[in-house]
C-alpha cells in the first residue's frame, strides 16, 4: 500500500475513534465543569465585638465555641465576657476580684480552658502591685485553679506587667512580660525565667504542649521554643524560613502563622509551610490578626482589631467552607505589587467587603523566599511581556510612572473624574490632587501625602519657604567648619533628588532635547559633592539644638510628627525643601493607596470605583490617624487639624482635669534613643504645616536612562578625575543620543 494511502487509514481510524468517543467525552467534560461548579470556596461573615462606647482588649478563641475577651466600659468598669460563635450571644463570666484586683491578661490553656494573668495593686495611682497570680477557669467561667505567684514575680527587679500567659502539656505556666519569660511549675514555684532581649510579638502554645516565641531582634526574626528549667531560648529546628507575622499553635500542626497576608500551617519538621489561604481574599487585613484557629467542623476562624482607627474596632470573622456555585459572582480585579503594605492591604480588605459586584485579589510577585530586589525583577519581566494587572500600586512598581506613561501602560483617570458626580476636584488639597498629573493627564490620585522637607531651626535657616544652591552655599560659608549642614546624606543620593526636582530645566519633553551644559545643572554637583560618599546619620540631639548640624531630612506626614521636630531643634523650625532654581523644593510622597489604572484592564469602571472609594468623603474623614499621613480631602484634612488642636484630659487623683499627651514618639539618632510627649498643637504650629503643604509640588521622576548616564559620569568629578564642565559636556552629548532613540 502506499505511503499516502497508509496516513488516510490513520486519519480515517482517528476520526471513528473521536466520534466514537464523542458521548464519552462531553460526560467527562460536563462532570469537569460539575465539579469545578461544586468547588468549596470560603464564605466570611463579619462580627464587630464590644460595640458602641466599648473598648475590647485581649480577645483569644477559647476553643471551637468561644470567644473570650475583656471588655473596658465607658464608666472603666472592666468585665471578662464570653462571645458564643455559633449563637453570636455574649455573657459576663463573673470573676472574684478584689477593688484592686485587675486582670492584667488571658489566654486558652490549649485543653478548651480559660487562663488568666492577675494582678492586685497596694496603690492603684501609683501602680504599686503587691499580689500575682495565675487562675484557670472552665469556658462557664468556673474557678479551676488558683495559683499565688506573687512572692516569686514580684521580687523580680525587672518585672513590670503581665502581657501574656500560656500552659504547656506537663501543666507548667508561662508568663511573659515583654521581654521576660517566666516558667511556673503546676504548684506554682518559679521553675525558670530567661530574657529575649526584644519585645515578644508572638506567644504560643504548639500541639504538642511546647511553647513558642517570635520577636524581631537585631539579627532579623527569631521564632523559638521555650525549655523549662533552662536560661536561655533555643532557636527552633526547622527548614521553612519563618518571617516577622503572627504566629500562633496548630491543633494538627505545630504552628498556624501569616506571613504578607498569607495564613500557612506547618509542623517544624516539614520541608514547607503549607498555603491555607491569602487573607485579603476574604476581606481580613492581616495586620490586625491578633488570633487565628482552626476549627473542628472545617471553619477558620480569626481576631482582628484595628489599632489605626480612632476606637481600634475588634471583630470576629468566621470563614465557613461553600460551594462556589452558591456563592454569588463578583468581578475580579486584580492588584500588581511586588509589597502588599498595611494601607494598601487595609483598603482593598475594605473594598472588597462593600462592593456588590466586584472583588479585588492580590497579585504579590515572586515568594517569600525572594529579597525585595528579586520580586521587583520578577514583576519588571512580567510587565515588559505585557501581562499588566487591572490595578497597578505605584508606590510598589518596578517601573516609575513616566515608564509607565512611555509604556502605554496606564490610563488617564479625567474622563472618569470628570463623569462622576461624587468627586469633584475643587473639594481636594489642589496641588496634592495634581501631584500625579502629567502633560495634562491625570494618571493616580493619592489617598493620603506626606511631604518631603529639609527641616531646620528657625534660628538657623531662617523663614524662607525657598532656596537656591547659592543660598545653602552662602550659608554653609557663614558657618564654622565643623558645622554640618545634614546628617545622613551621601552626593549620591543628593544628586538624584535634586535632579529629579529640577529636570524641566534640562529636559525638553517635548521636542525631545536637553540642555546641560547650564550653570544650573553645575551648581547641582558642586553642591552634591559637599557631601560624603556614604551618608552616616551620627549626628546627635545635642547636634540639632546647637547648631552643629543644620538640618534633617524627614517626611512630614501629621501635625504630630512638626511637632516632634520641634522638640528634637529646641524650637520653632522651618521646613523648606530641597535647593531648587525657582520652585519650592518641597515634595509630595504617597503615604497610603496610591495606584494606577491598566489601560489593558477589562473592568475599568471596577478600577475607577476603588480609587473613588479611597478619596471618598466617608472613607477619608473616618479612616485616619496621626500615623497615616494627610487626607487629601480638604474637610478631613481640617477635621483632622481639628484634633490635633483638640487637648486630651483626664481626671487627676484630686478630681482636677489633667492635659494627656495625644502621643508618644520615639525616635532614634545614632546611638540615642528618646521619647517625645506630644500634646495639643497650638494654632501658629497647625498653620506652618499647612503652609508646608500649601507650597509642596509633585515630585516626577527623571527618565531613568537619563539619570543613569548623570550618575555614571558623575563619578569622575566626584572622584576628582574630570572637571564639572568636562562632566556637563559628555553629558549633554550622551542624553541628547539617547533622547534621539527613543523619541
Amino acid at each position: 500500500m502506499k505511503k499516502k494511502s497508509w496516513i488516510c487509514v490513520i486519519v480515517m481510524l482517528l476520526l471513528v475513534s473521536a466520534l466514537s468517543g464523542c458521548g464519552k467525552q462531553k460526560e467527562e467534560a460536563e462532570d469537569v465543569v460539575n465539579e469545578a461548579e461544586d468547588a468549596y470556596v470560603y464564605v466570611p461573615e463579619h462580627q464587630v465585638i464590644g460595640g458602641d462606647g466599648i473598648r475590647v482588649s485581649d480577645a483569644v478563641i477559647g476553643n471551637d465555641q468561644s470567644v473570650f475577651y475583656l471588655a473596658y466600659l465607658e464608666n472603666k468598669e472592666v468585665k471578662l465576657m464570653s462571645l458564643d460563635m455559633e449563637s453570636r450571644e455574649t455573657k459576663e463570666l463573673l470573676v472574684e476580684l478584689t477593688e484592686n484586683q485587675h486582670i492584667a491578661c488571658l489566654n486558652n490553656d490549649g485543653e478548651g480552658n480559660l487562663l488568666l494573668g492577675v494582678i492586685g495593686y497596694s496603690d492603684m495611682e501609683t501602680g504599686q502591685m503587691e499580689e500575682a497570680a495565675i487562675r484557670k477557669l472552665s469556658p462557664d467561667g468556673k474557678e479551676l485553679l488558683s495559683l499565688d505567684v506573687s512572692e516569686a514575680l514580684l521580687q523580680q527587679p525587672d518585672f513590670s506587667y503581665m502581657t501574656d500567659i500560656l500552659m504547656d502539656g506537663e501543666e507548667n505556666y508561662y508568663i511573659c512580660t515583654g521581654e521576660n519569660i517566666y516558667v511556673f511549675k503546676p504548684d506554682g514555684s518559679l521553675y525558670s525565667q530567661m530574657n529575649a532581649g526584644q519585645y515578644v510579638s508572638s506567644f504560643f502554645r504548639m500541639k504538642d504542649g511546647k511553647i513558642g516565641v517570635g520577636y524581631l531582634g537585631a539579627q532579623g526574626f527569631l521564632l523559638n521554643e521555650v525549655i523549662p528549667g533552662q536560661k536561655e531560648l533555643k532557636l527552633v529546628d526547622s527548614s521553612i524560613l519563618f518571617d516577622y507575622g503572627t504566629y500562633q499553635g496548630g491543633k494538627d500542626t505545630d504552628l498556624l502563622y501569616t506571613q504578607n497576608s498569607i495564613l500557612y500551617s506547618c509542623n517544624l519538621s516539614d520541608e514547607k509551610a503549607k498555603e491555607v489561604l491569602r487573607w485579603t481574599d476574604y476581606d481580613v487585613n492581616s495586620s490586625n490578626l491578633i488570633d487565628v484557629a482552626l476549627l473542628s467542623d472545617g471553619r477558620i476562624a480569626a481576631l482582628t482589631t484595628d489599632y489605626m482607627s480612632e476606637n481600634g474596632e475588634t471583630e470576629l470573622v468566621l470563614l465557613t467552607q461553600k460551594k462556589s456555585s452558591e456563592v454569588p459572582e463578583k468581578k475580579i480585579l486584580t492588584y500588581g505589587t511586588y509589597y502588599l503594605s498595611f494601607y494598601d492591604e487595609r483598603d482593598i480588605t475594605a473594598f472588597n467587603s462593600q462592593s456588590k459586584e466586584y472583588r479585588i485579589e492580590v497579585q504579590e510577585y515572586g515568594d517569600d523566599s525572594m529579597s525585595i530586589d528579586e520580586k521587583k525583577e520578577v514583576y519588571a519581566k512580567e510587565l515588559e511581556a505585557g501581562k499588566i494587572p487591572d490595578i497597578i500600586d505605584l508606590t510598589h512598581c518596578p517601573m516609575n510612572l513616566e515608564t509607565l506613561i512611555l509604556a502605554g501602560a496606564v490610563e488617564d483617570l479625567t474622563p472618569y473624574l470628570e463623569t462622576d458626580e461624587s468627586i469633584k476636584r475643587e473639594d481636594y488639597v489642589p496641588n496634592a490632587f495634581s501631584a500625579y498629573e502629567r502633560d495634562g493627564k491625570l494618571y493616580a490620585i493619592m489617598s493620603y501625602f506626606g511631604v518631603e522637607v529639609f527641616v531646620g531651626k528657625v534660628d538657623e535657616i531662617g523663614e524662607e519657604k525657598t532656596w537656591t544652591v547659592d543660598d545653602v552655599m552662602a550659608l554653609m560659608d557663614s558657618k564654622d567648619a565643623e558645622v554640618k549642614l545634614l546628617s545622613g546624606a551621601d552626593k549620591w543620593s543628593i544628586m538624584q533628588i535634586m535632579c529629579n526636582m529640577n529636570q524641566n530645566l534640562f529636559i525638553d519633553k517635548e521636542n525631545g532635547t536637553c540642555s546641560f551644559t547650564g550653570e544650573e545643572f553645575k551648581k547641582i554637583l558642586e553642591f552634591a559633592n559637599q557631601f560624603p560618599d556614604e551618608g552616616k546619620d551620627d549626628s546627635t540631639l545635642d547636634d540639632l539644638r546647637c547648631g552643629r548640624t543644620l538640618l534633617y531630612r524627614e517626611l512630614i506626614i501629621s501635625v504630630q510628627l512638626y511637632q516632634m521636630y520641634e522638640y528634637m531643634f529646641g524650637g520653632p523650625v522651618n521646613t523648606i525643601g530641597y535647593p531648587s532654581f525657582g520652585e519650592s523644593g518641597l515634595t509630595f510622597k504617597p503615604y497610603g493607596t496610591t495606584v494606577a489604572m491598566s489601560t489593558h484592564s477589562e473592568n475599568k469602571e471596577g478600577v475607577w470605583e476603588f480609587i473613588r472609594f479611597n478619596v471618598s468623603q466617608e472613607r477619608q474623614e473616618n479612616v485616619g490617624s496621626p500615623y497615616g499621613g494627610f487626607p487629601i480631602l480638604k474637610s478631613a484634612l481640617e477635621k483632622q487639624f481639628e484634633k490635633d488642636m483638640t487637648p486630651k484630659y483626664v481626671k487627676d487623683e484630686n478630681g482636677n482635669q489633667q492635659e494627656m499627651p495625644k502621643t508618644t514618639w520615639a525616635k532614634t539618632m545614632g546611638d540615642e534613643v528618646f521619647s517625645v510627649e506630644v500634646y495639643a498643637a497650638s494654632e501658629e504650629q497647625v498653620n506652618r504645616v499647612r503652609a508646608m503643604i500649601e507650597a509642596a509640588q509633585n515630585g516626577e521622576s527623571m527618565d531613568s536612562g537619563v539619570l543613569n548616564i548623570i550618575i555614571e559620569e558623575a563619578s569622575g568629578y566626584f572622584e576628582g578625575h574630570k572637571s564639572v564642565e568636562d562632566v556637563a559636556a559628555v553629558v549633554q552629548n550622551r542624553v541628547q543620543l539617547y533622547l534621539n532613540e527613543i523619541n
